[in-house]
């Protein structure tokens, strides 16, 4: 047991929230009789079918026109709090919607700067017959100026900012990122049928629905493909059918728009089949470990984390008797050992760390479920004849919940690791379906997911460099300006990987540290950085959905270098695809001789993701460290896997680079931090976390936890006791507040995440013993979109104390995304300390004021 172990909050008090007001950017906007004359030729079909029914058909066979049974598009500046409510109060069958961003134009632009891009929303409703003749009436009284029916006045809003009004397109349905897969599938195997993914639009009425996939059957029969899989998930709002077309076909879908499943109204998104694939390892440079680990000791039986991967070598010794693996798929059978590959890596990550660093095992099994198995070129990868959506449901609801016919087969584990990303549903924009899926897991069981961000292995054009020999000869420093300023020019296409965008997750990117690495490489590799304290080349870039912090946090993937791939007006670089061993982390690895003493080098963001699920699993066992605690204090074991994501994340912080970036990161000036800060969260997120931090206090730094469940239009008050030493005195001071919660989603709602919880002072003096934020962390705009708040305070000169000496923290709760009565879980970790130097025994005289300490013992 730790000689200062965490501390636990007091009991909260129940809290009046006070109403909010809101800004908002000054936007220009066009007078009424401008929006008529510039959207008047959008609703004119709709004037033909108000007065003549049989224009319908007319209008049905011309894919350009708004018409009944088709999805409508409206181009908003801004958002519109309720236009779920609003389209069914005329009947229109809201659809969805997702953020945006609009080029400024005569008629909309901001007016502190006419070039700036518009935030903006992509609304999406089906109507039939009377829902159009009602859209068109107010449409009419919105032109003449007269007043809306009761209920009505939000349309005045929408028109007035509606930038466009049109249907729902085959532009809209293939997305830019398809075009581009399905393009290189053809180029790459030009005789084989290509695998899409076809979402239908979600439709309440089971018949409706069963009616949409027989005409998408029918389009595929008649251009000679083939139907693999469907599956329906009413509560993320999916419909999926997972298909295989002709080449010929698919090769007119990407020159002509007019190829019947890319006009069929019925169909949402064309996309390409969603797999994840681990490549062959082009080398082996490992070596045999000498000496055999001992029988493992556990503490308890039961797994409290999960692998989804593919199948580890079972008698490995760095994993033999470690390992609870369920096959129900009987995949063991039909996977060499030598194509064991990933899974193998990732199962001795999570157990062991990087082999390098000599750590202990964790102390109980670790739960594998394999999802991959070996193809006939060697490459693992997810079934291709199953939806991946459907995979993961099934996979994950034979963890905690089973079927009839059979019991959970884990139902005491809390974490689940996804070291794992689809390569080819990079995000833009939208949230995946099996993001929404994990986001909705996750809360239904009770689960933390901790996703990998992905790794961009494409070439990267480097600023300010035309050839090698220039970038080679440069200054570190310099060479390491121009890379950062690279991946930044790049972001938008350097984005996260399906399901890392997943809003209630984890989600983790790899720092530029390996232990394999003693600062010597290659000839013709380059260090990019000059330090570890950054995301490593390949590492997927955020924000994510919402413009959430993503990815969260930072762990090891490798200390990768750079190498030339091609020179011209400007010089392209890329990541080396071998020689892991010269910067990447030590695993158990396949023996080329099938000796089960091996062990290679890896890198990259599923190995930064298997040590971030290690170090859940070390919180959780020094939370249930079993040599004292008080058992009158346990923690509730419901809400251990919220108190593990707010645990990990609370160590987190940009490291002496967030600084350094956020002098020379573009734009400059005032009120210019939030886009530069937004641009240094993407590579950093919250940071790199100090695990070592959160898991022991100190005499000068006290960690205290709080958790439990709230309800929207509540708030809960916390109070923190602080060391009476430090009344009226000067002295250095810093508080750091996470607060992490899981929130139910509402896929057809513009909010999505329905429950947004928020922590803030309660005293009439804001944070008055911490009154600055520290300035290099996400801004409080950003650290408020997702489902971690995490913030950093710090200040020095002497505070009178106020409040009875006490930090006074409210929580609060609020619905946005409709009306739900279901609890939050929540956890709340705060940590207080002082400055050492100033001889303040901030630890002893926080507990003393308090109940108890965090307990460490815990049934489990």
């Amino acid at each position: 047991m730790p000689d200062f172990p965490l501390l636990k909050l007091s009991t909260p008090e129940p809290y009046t929230i006070r109403a909010q007001r809101g800004g908002g950017a000054d936007i220009s906007r066009p007078s009424r009789h401008r929006q008529g004359a510039r959207l008047d030729p959008r609703f004119e079909s709709l004037s033909r079918v108000a007065s003549n029914p049989t224009e319908i058909l007319t209008l049905r066979n011309d894919p350009s026109s708004i018409a009944p049974e088709r999805a409508i598009v409206f181009e908003v500046e801004g958002s519109l709090k309720d236009f779920y409510q609003q389209a069914h109060a005329i009947g229109l069958e809201y659809l969805g919607d997702f953020e945006d961003e609009f080029a400024s134009s005569d008629d909309f632009y901001d007016k502190d700067d006419d070039e700036k891009d518009l935030n903006g929303r992509i609304y999406l409703a089906m109507p039939d017959v009377q829902s159009l003749r009602e859209l068109l009436s107010l449409w009419n009284r919105y032109k003449q100026n007269i007043r809306m029916p009761k209920g009505k006045g939000p349309w005045r809003e929408l028109f007035s900012r509606l930038m466009n009004v049109r249907p729902w397109g085959p532009q809209d349905r293939i997305p830019f990122e398809t075009l581009s897969a399905w393009k290189e599938d053809l180029e790459r195997v030009p005789s084989r049928p290509v695998r899409m993914e076809i979402e239908l639009w979600f439709h309440e009425d089971a018949t409706r629905r069963s009616l949409a996939f027989q005409q998408v059957q029918t389009v595929l029969n008649s251009a000679g493909g083939t139907i693999f899989d469907h599956a329906i998930f009413p509560e993320i709002r999916y419909d999926g059918i997972l298909a295989e077309a002709p080449v010929q076909y698919v090769q007119s879908l990407t020159e002509n728009e007019n190829v019947s499943l890319a006009v069929l109204d019925e169909v949402m998104f064309l996309r390409p089949q969603s797999i994840f694939k681990q490549p062959i390892p082009t080398e082996s440079q490992g070596e045999h470990n000498g000496t055999q680990n001992s029988a493992p000791q556990f503490v308890n039986n039961a797994p409290i984390v999960a692998l989804l991967d593919g199948l580890p070598i079972q008698n490995h010794a760095r994993l033999s008797g470690r390992l609870n693996i369920d096959d129900p798929d009987g995949l063991d059978a039909a996977y060499p050992v030598n194509a064991r590959v990933h899974g193998t890596a990732m199962a001795s990550l999570i157990i062991h760390g990087d082999l390098n660093q000599g750590e202990a095992p964790i102390k109980r099994p670790l739960y594998v479920r394999p999802i991959l198995a070996p193809n006939t070129q060697g490459e693992e990868m997810t079934p291709p004849n199953r939806l991946l959506v459907d995979v993961i449901y099934q996979a994950i609801r034979r963890i905690k919940a089973g079927n009839e016919e059979e019991e959970a087969t884990a139902p005491t584990v809390l974490a689940i690791n996804f070291s794992l990303g689809d390569i080819k549903r990079p995000f833009a924009r939208v949230m995946s379906p099996l993001g929404r899926l994990l986001d909705y897991l996750a809360y239904r069981y009770n689960l933390l997911f901790l996703i990998s961000a992905g790794n961009i292995l494409e070439r990267l054009p480097v600023q300010g460099f035309t050839n090698w020999s220039d970038f080679e000869t440069a200054s570190p420093e310099d060479r390491e300006k121009k890379i950062l300023s690279s991946l930044n020019a790049q972001k938008s296409q350097r984005t996260l990987l399906s399901p890392a965008e997943c809003m209630n997750a984890l989600t983790i990117g790899a720092a530029h540290k390996g232990s394999a690495f003693n600062g010597t490489l290659p000839t013709g590799q380059l260090d990019p950085f000059t330090d570890d304290g950054l995301p490593n080349i390949a590492s997927a870039m955020g924000l994510g959905f919402k413009k959430v912090i993503k990815p969260e946090l930072l762990f090891p993937g490798g200390r990768t270098p750079v190498m030339f791939a091609s020179s011209g007006t400007e010089l392209q670089v890329r990541p080396p695809t071998a020689g892991a061993r010269n910067y990447g982390l030590k695993t158990a690895f396949p023996s080329p001789l099938g000796r089960i003493t091996y062990e290679d080098f890896t890198w990259g963001t599923s190995c930064s993701t298997a040590l971030a699920t290690r170090a859940v699993h070390l919180i959780h066992d020094s939370l249930l460290d079993t040599q004292g605690g008080d058992p009158g204090t346990l923690i509730n074991p419901n809400y251990l896997p919220i108190v593990l994501k707010a645990l990990l994340v609370h160590g987190a912080q940009w490291c002496p680079r967030g600084e350094f970036l956020d002098s020379f990161f573009m734009p400059q000036g005032t009120g210019s931090h939030f886009i530069r800060r937004d641009d240094i969260a993407r590579l950093l997120g919250y940071g790199v976390p100090s695990v070592e931090r959160v898991l022991a206090c100190t005499a000068n730094r006290a960690t205290l936890l709080g958790y439990g469940t709230i309800t929207p239009g509540n708030a809960l008050l916390y109070r923190i006791p602080l060391p009476s030493g430090l009344d009226g005195r000067r002295a250095f001071r810093a508080l750091t507040l996470t607060l992490a919660w899981f929130s139910p989603v509402n896929p057809r709602h513009q909010g999505y995440r329905m429950a947004s919880l928020d922590i803030s002072s309660a005293s009439e003096e804001k944070y008055w013993i911490a009154s600055q934020r520290d300035p290099y962390q996400p801004t409080d705009k950003a650290v408020s979109r997702g489902t971690v708040y995490h913030e950093r305070r710090v200040a020095e000169e002497a505070q009178v104390f106020i409040d009875n000496g006490q930090i006074l923290l409210r929580i609060s709760c609020r619905s946005t995304a409709g009306e739900f009565a279901d609890v939050v879980p929540y956890a709340l970790a705060v940590t207080f300390e002082v400055a050492i130097e100033a001889g303040i025994q901030v630890y002893q005289e926080i507990r003393e004021k308090l109940v108890a300490p965090v307990p460490a013992t815990i049934s489990a």
